[in-house]
């Protein structure tokens, strides 16, 4: 008979490490098999944990110190970038310039080293450019123009910068492409067209407010003309229509683009329903009903995967729709029984993970998208707007008060608090973040604030 020794106490150690790491690795594999198969969601009201956790957020264009358009490079109201300040002095962030500023509710635009605005002018709607660090006035381009109305007057839309251009669109629905990089002190026009005239259509309530998209080749515009003209595409270059669509009446929320199962596409909330366009021609791929009183849909869509977050006021709260494709027939259907409390009126939400935050009316709160259910709350800021910068909000409240917060679904954490103006119930322009400076208007004047923090 034969005695096997005993394998030495290093080789036992060895042989059991050697099993620990074939464990390892087999059930990594199938993890990472069974995370690969197709996940059946169920009925559309009973959204998994799984489904959401894949929802990835949009990454950034690469163009983190620029602002060139409405909420920002993707128009999300989310700037990536980094080194900013998450401590404010009690009477906020060092101011570095402010200039004074005419009436209206435009927001800022920010690229080429410039920023950029509309406001009205005495008798003129006036689009202006400033040097970013210096508050200097490099050009001011005026035309005739005077947008009256009882809850504000003046300009409603943001300009979009796209290489040398911008585009803006002012109350009366007078559309201008100008070179944003001349240094004419009196600016440079290269188009202009009269949208409401144009395109037969009639003076929404509170004035044209769509800020213009820009994509590829393309402008898209929101005219809200009759005969199948409230929907336009315009040669980006020249003005000239490349295509008018659909009978949907104006509303005041801006255009975006995005991909949803592998197709480009743009989504207006228009009047009456939520819709999406082929960028091309301007056909239907699909529509959402979403009617409200006076047809008074403000905020941006927000796209997360192959679900689109719209949210309105007056009593009409939010719904997060899916979008699915079987074939080549399109179909979006409401992810919840009810509308969810998130009745955004002027402004949008921003979006951090699995959470919304934004004004439902006049209070501030945070929302689980997946469920639709309110975490927190907190009221001082009346109606107002958000701006996120890594896990860090940037309230601007329309009673004049601006805040830091903590972007955490726990709680609200308020880090920093201040009036920027006395100005009770106007602000309702929207924050804008480049290259560490804080752009915060109201109806009077534009401040800009390093928020930049030391290195």
């Amino acid at each position: 008979m034969s005695i096997h020794p005993r394998r030495p106490r290093l080789g036992r150690l060895l042989d059991w490490l050697a099993i620990t790491l074939f464990l390892s690795i087999f059930v990594g594999l199938a993890y990472y098999h069974y995370r690969r198969l197709p996940i059946d969601p169920g009925p559309i009201q009973e959204l998994t944990e799984r489904r959401f956790e894949e929802i990835k957020r949009t990454e950034a264009k690469d163009a983190t110190h620029v602002w060139p358009q409405w909420r920002g490079p993707n128009r999300d109201g989310i700037s990536t970038e980094t080194g900013i300040l998450t401590e404010w002095p009690k009477d906020g962030p060092k101011e570095l310039w402010q200039a004074k500023i005419g009436e209206g509710f435009s927001s800022v635009a920010v690229a080429l080293g410039r920023v950029f605005t509309i406001f009205q002018d005495g008798p003129n709607e006036s689009v202006i450019c400033w040097d970013a660090a210096t508050g200097r006035e490099i050009w001011r381009y005026s035309y005739e123009c005077a947008f009256k109305n009882s809850y504000g007057n003046g300009p409603r839309s943001t300009p979009s910068i796209d290489e040398n251009l911008i585009y803006t669109v002012g109350g009366t629905g007078i559309m201008h492409c100008l070179e944003a990089d001349t240094n004419n002190a009196k600016g440079k026009l290269v188009w202009t067209k009269k949208l409401l005239e144009e395109f037969s259509a009639p003076s929404p309530r509170w004035g044209v407010a769509f800020s213009p998209l820009v994509e590829g080749d393309r402008i898209f515009i929101m005219p809200g003309g009759r005969n199948g003209a409230a929907l336009a595409a315009l040669d980006k270059k020249t003005g000239n229509i490349l295509w008018q669509k659909h009978d949907d009446s104006a509303s005041y929320s801006s255009p975006i683009a995005c991909t949803i199962d592998g197709q480009r596409q743009i989504l207006f909330l228009t009047g009456t329903r939520l819709i999406s366009v082929l960028p091309t021609t301007g056909e239907r791929l699909w529509d959402f009903p979403w009617p409200i009183e006076n047809e008074t849909n403000i905020a941006t869509p927000i796209v997360i995967d192959d679900f689109v977050f719209i949210s309105s006021s007056y009593n009409k709260g939010g719904m997060m729709v899916r979008i699915t494709k079987n074939d080549d027939a399109w179909e979006a259907t409401p992810a919840y029984r009810k509308p969810a409390k998130m009745r955004n009126h002027h402004s949008s939400c921003v979006r951090l993970k699995d959470h919304l935050y934004g004004f439902d009316d006049s209070t501030l709160v945070c929302m689980d998208f997946k469920s639709g259910k309110t975490l927190w709350d907190t009221r001082g800021f009346d109606k107002g707007s958000v701006l996120l910068v890594g896990d860090q909000l940037i309230v601007y409240g329309a009673n004049g008060f601006l805040a830091l917060a903590e972007a955490t679904p726990r709680e609200y954490v308020e880090k920093a608090k201040f009036r920027y103006t006395a100005q009770d119930r106007e602000c309702w322009s929207v924050p804008v973040l480049a290259d560490g400076r804080l752009y915060v208007r109201d109806r009077e004047r534009i401040v800009c604030l390093n928020v930049k923090a030391a290195r």
